[in-house]
């Protein structure tokens, strides 16, 4: 089964992978056929759920990193399938209809039916596949480089959604860390590197989203594998839902820049 994760090889000394898994509205026509919105319903559903132009922001990135970091871009809707989620019990975004396989839009409609009966066939066929190509591209930079540092991209809206805590920090950028993987000098190098946001709005830690991804294969078993969330909240670069701002595209994708070179100049000098 094909993986929808599009892997852009970076320079082999890099150990960077940037990460972007909800920049993409593409949803294959027998998954449509499954879902409980209209044409307009599922716009608007897509225009909250979907982290655009964060692809855009990736891709400027590259352009201006000194060490060009692997890209892993998700081509596929995460109304497909989310590649984020645990896609069993463990995962705490099912009590409100948002596991790995989504039965609920963002303010508690309907999606698809529950249970959804096709749920393991969406598991297999799209996340699978997708998260072994992520565990495959990290396995790839540790044999190269001995650690991985995954940064992975994603935005909010300005307004909360349904299923969040309304009374939740919304900052101009959130950064998300987890206590095994996210060591204080990649937090302090994601300040760093952002701090310009800091004339938008404020920047915080762990809201109004918390942790970050690391594949399960990884996950707190395998500490050369580090990682960081970078959650921007899309009213600083985007004009409207689906349109970007692209010099506000291209600032913040040279702050990414800046934080994938500083991270590759940390690890290069400790191994």
């Amino acid at each position: 089964m094909s993986s929808s994760a599009l892997i852009t090889p970076g320079d082999s000394r890099s150990p960077v992978l940037i990460h972007v898994p909800h920049a993409s509205r593409i949803i294959p026509s027998e998954v449509r056929a499954d879902l409980r919105l209209n044409d307009v319903e599922l716009a608007a559903e897509l225009d909250e759920s979907t982290d655009t132009a964060t692809d855009e922001i990736a891709a400027v990135a590259v352009r201006h990193t000194r060490w060009r970091p692997t890209t892993v871009v998700n081509t596929l809707s995460r109304l497909v399938i989310d590649p984020e989620r645990f896609p069993d019990a463990r995962e705490a975004a099912n009590e409100f209809g948002r596991g790995a396989v989504y039965t609920r839009t963002c303010n508690g409609a309907p999606l698809r039916a529950e249970p959804y009966p096709r749920t393991a066939d969406l598991l297999d066929a799209h996340f699978r596949p997708y998260t072994d190509a992520v565990t495959g591209a990290v396995e790839d930079r540790l044999h190269a480089c001995g650690r991985a540092v995954i940064i992975d991209l994603h935005s909010y809206p300005e307004k909360p959604s349904g299923f969040e805590n309304p009374d939740a920090a919304r900052p101009a950028l959130c950064i998300g860390t987890d206590p095994a993987h996210t060591p204080d000098w990649l937090i302090d190098a994601t300040r760093g590197a952002f701090a310009s946001l800091a004339e938008i709005g404020h920047i915080a830690e762990n809201t109004p989203y918390a942790g970050c991804y690391v594949p399960l294969r990884h996950y707190s078993r395998d500490e050369r594998v580090v990682s960081v969330m970078i959650e921007l909240r899309r009213d600083i670069y985007l004009t409207d839902p689906r349109t970007p701002d692209l010099s506000r595209v291209d600032r913040i994708g040279r702050a990414l820049a800046r934080l994938s070179d500083a991270a590759t100049d940390r690890v290069t000098a400790s191994v």
